[in-house]
């Protein structure tokens, strides 16, 4: 298969989240200054006039990008291999040497983690989308077929003091979600916080606790550990831990009612965190790779009978509903996400908003991701646009 791209556009906006529902002042930002507000927008228009978006954090320098996409409509003309785009430039990259292939080299497949372009996921993503369109497709059938027609996503708070906890689970309930992934650290108000939200939440709302390895250490954190268990709430506790002391999550599973996750990355931990035992449930993101490695990924840990979810960066619509179509087409995919950018920020760029249901997200219904770019949004919260029209002979 090849694609004639007609023309590439990209767009930088710059769409912070709203201050209100991210983090407690008295905790400092989480991550969410201009940098991160910053998403990169691609859209890639084939010769019949069918077109693909994608969606990812601003990588690499405007002149890379253009470098880039300037070998992009030779490259997917003539060998359209999605997983695995070659958008390095010939002798770029130290994992493609040595050069000529030596007898002793592994394939190159086998060396993907490490020869992976930091564009590949966002132009495999677009690619996926314009495919899916052409064909008249959703993505999540692109990908397999759908096991599900809504994904569990929870609502997200960073690091909050109790009071702003019952505010913004006051909202998550309003909006229909029934659960909430949660940033916090050991020395934070946990069991307070938990309270809070189970009193703004009821019984059945859930908590992901995410302490991103600030907990430290097994015997610093068991006490707070077990009172923050003993609220009853905490469904999933996501990386307590370094992620180097896998041996500490499989000391804990035992000793906590809470399911013990952990984030896969890099992506090459993910044997060593299955043969130590230590998660009972995988947070599986992106980095830099794309759907196609997010599946074998996903695939591997089914094998070994494990659920897991998709974890965002709290990304705007477009991104979103890949995330959610690439979550349903995965069989094991079934813990609850945190796909809430959209009602996080500021502003969205999609024209019609996602439904949620009973804590679930339910899948856009048009072909490829099913979502429409408001134009008009768009170029209004612009801060930088580049385009090329390829040349033909």
């Amino acid at each position: 298969m090849s694609i004639a791209i007609k023309s590439i556009q990209t767009w930088i906006v710059e769409i912070p989240l709203d201050d209100e529902w991210a983090s407690s002042p008295e905790f400092g930002v989480h991550g969410h200054g201009a940098k991160s507000s910053q998403r990169l927008l691609l859209r890639i228009v084939d010769e019949d006039g069918f077109e693909g978006w994608g969606e990812n954090h601003v990588c690499l320098s405007e002149e890379d990008r253009a470098e880039v996409f300037k070998r992009l409509p030779g490259i997917v003309e003539n060998e359209l291999r999605l997983d695995l785009l070659p958008l390095w430039k010939e002798s770029e990259n130290y994992w493609l040497r040595p050069n000529p292939p030596s007898p002793y080299a592994p394939p190159h497949e086998n060396l993907m983690h490490r020869i992976g372009h930091p564009m590949q996921k966002l132009i495999e993503s677009t690619l996926s989308d314009l495919i899916a369109r052409r064909a008249g497709i959703r993505l999540c059938e692109l990908w397999g077929g759908a096991w599900r027609e809504s994904v569990s996503v929870d609502y997200w708070m960073g690091r909050v003091t109790p009071e702003h906890a019952h505010r913004c689970v006051t909202r998550a309930k309003s909006l229909g979600f029934r659960g909430v992934k949660l940033k916090t650290t050991l020395e934070d108000p946990n069991v307070e916080r938990l309270e809070a939200i189970r009193e703004a939440g009821g019984d059945d709302f859930h908590v992901t606790v995410d302490p991103n390895g600030r907990f430290y250490r097994l015997d610093d954190a068991l006490p707070t550990i077990r009172a923050m268990d003993a609220v009853g709430n905490m469904a999933i506790l996501e990386d307590p831990f370094p992620r180097f002391h896998l041996e500490e999550f499989a000391a804990l599973r035992s000793r906590v009612r809470a399911r013990v996750a952990v984030h896969i990355d890099p992506p090459e931990s993910l044997w060593a965190v299955l043969t130590s035992g230590a998660a009972g449930g995988l947070n599986i993101s992106y980095g830099s790779r794309g759907p196609g490695t997010w599946r074998r990924h996903a695939g591997v840990a089914a094998a070994a009978n494990l659920a897991v979810w998709f974890g965002s960066g709290l990304d705007l619509g477009v991104e979103t509903a890949s995330q959610l179509h690439l979550a349903a087409s995965t069989p094991n995919c079934t813990l609850p996400g945190d796909q809430a950018g959209p009602w996080l920020r500021k502003n969205d760029i999609i024209q019609v908003p996602f439904q949620v249901e009973e804590g679930k997200v339910l899948l856009p219904a048009g072909p490829g991701s099913g979502v429409e770019v408001n134009r008009s949004i768009l170029d209004d919260q612009c801060i930088c646009y580049w385009e090329s029209l390829p040349a033909r002979d």
